[in-house]
């Protein structure tokens, strides 16, 4: 079918930034464009577009565009008093928004996930479906930043379709590494940053380890193909000199290789309740962390700038706590507090979680909470309910979903960007599905 189609070529240029960017008026901040503000067409809306409408026409009877179909167990909380109560609370967040046109601009783009998400959970792709198409955008990632890390260049000509950017190690405000007595350049293949380029790397290398180490039956040249993609993928991920990305992907790798163990030992890997008790567990951590990371702990300025930002966040929500200061408004109400560290330095709080806090309130922060514990819960039904050979798929979704939300301690983009926001819904609809 052709939405099947379209769903693959998402999954393959997932990677890509290529769009066109609108500059309003509500997309300044002190006088400045603001990326993060700009109302933008990316290649990938189009492409989900597309594949929602070809997806609609040919299932009549799908739980989207039937009311009385959404009432199974993967939809049931889709019930008309939890749409009701979602509107008003938009509706209030949005009137409370300094820019409220952002604020629709974002909320717009998360009805566009929300429907994406709702296409996986109920299309259901196959974990084989899933992986090829990433690999491939893994594989091509991993060259071009390769490439551009030996050229200490970007490559330019046709990489401009797929979204690169024109840099050299000259050029202002690009990232850098020092080392080896030198300055080096830090590649981007086709993602705004480095630490992007990193995170999705990271969040991809468990599903790439399960394609390679538990399919005996593919063929052998597929498995040369996985296993350079290895190559490429760590190689890539090592360039990037993204710290959190380097601690995300060891953890996911060394959970993968754990999982496999377990599994191809015939031992039991947990139980169910273990993921119940889990879940207060993990929000305790978040807070935790995210609290530390606002004290002084070093003067390195950059770790200044993120102490300041996380203050920042904080004191936006303790002004509004209830529904924060509206969706995407926190690049609009950072100059009104004490940014003395930062100067212009205008950037989302690297901490998704304080993100949401500070746009969202409480409301919008334990609405997150559920929807990730809606996923986390799909995951348990899933192990409970399908037979043993279905666990170990499930496990890997999880474990690149765990990596992703590791990396959301340390960085914004997965809430704030594009490709961050695809990666993000894909994942949580893998795991419900």
């Amino acid at each position: 079918m052709l939405h099947r189609t379209l769903f693959s070529l998402l999954l393959i240029l997932l990677p890509t930034q290529l769009g066109f960017h609108f500059w309003p008026e509500w997309a300044f901040v002190l006088g400045r464009r603001v990326d993060y503000l700009s109302p933008t067409v990316y290649l990938t809306d189009f492409i989900i577009v597309s594949m929602l409408v070809s997806w609609l026409y040919a299932n009549p009877k799908s739980e989207i565009r039937n009311p009385k179909q959404i009432q199974n167990h993967k939809f049931k909380f889709l019930n008309w008093k939890t749409i009701a109560f979602v509107v008003c609370f938009v509706g209030i967040n949005i009137y409370i928004a300094s820019n409220p046109w952002v604020a629709v601009y974002k909320w717009f783009k998360v009805l566009e996930f929300v429907c994406l998400g709702l296409y996986v959970v109920s299309t259901k792709p196959r974990l084989s479906a899933v992986v090829f198409p990433l690999s491939v955008g893994v594989l091509y990632s991993s060259v071009i930043a390769i490439t551009q890390f030996l050229l200490q260049r970007s490559i330019g000509g046709p990489l401009w379709f797929l979204g690169e950017r024109t840099f050299d190690i000259t050029t202002p405000g690009i990232a850098r590494w020092e080392g080896f007595g030198r300055l080096l350049l830090r590649p981007y293949a086709t993602f705004p940053h480095p630490n992007v380029l990193g995170g999705y790397i990271a969040t991809m290398l468990p599903l790439l380890i399960v394609q390679l180490s538990n399919y005996p039956i593919i063929k052998f040249s597929n498995k040369i193909f996985y296993a350079l993609i290895m190559l490429f993928a760590c190689i890539a991920l090592v360039i990037t000199f993204s710290r959190s990305a380097w601690v995300a992907g060891a953890f996911g790798i060394g959970i993968t290789y754990y999982v496999l163990w377990r599994t191809q030992s015939k031992r039991p890997l947990f139980f169910p309740s273990v993921i119940r008790h889990t879940l207060p567990m993990l929000f305790v951590i978040f807070v935790t962390v995210s609290a530390a990371l606002s004290l002084p702990l070093s003067s390195d300025e950059s770790f200044m700038r993120r102490v300041e930002l996380n203050r920042a966040a904080i004191a936006m929500w303790r002004a509004s706590p209830i529904a924060g200061v509206g969706l995407g408004n926190f690049l609009v109400e950072l100059p009104s507090y004490d940014i003395s560290r930062l100067g212009n330095y205008l950037q989302p709080v690297h901490n998704i979680y304080l993100l949401v806090l500070a746009e969202t309130g409480v409301v919008g922060f334990i609405v997150f909470v559920v929807l990730m514990a809606h996923g986390m819960r799909g995951f348990v039904l899933r192990i409970t309910d399908r037979k043993k050979k279905f666990v170990l798929h499930t496990m890997i979704y999880l474990i690149s979903f765990a990596t992703f939300l590791v990396l959301g301690l340390f960085d914004h983009y997965s809430l704030t960007l594009q490709q961050g926001q695809l990666l993000f819904t894909l994942l949580i609809a893998f795991l419900v599905q």
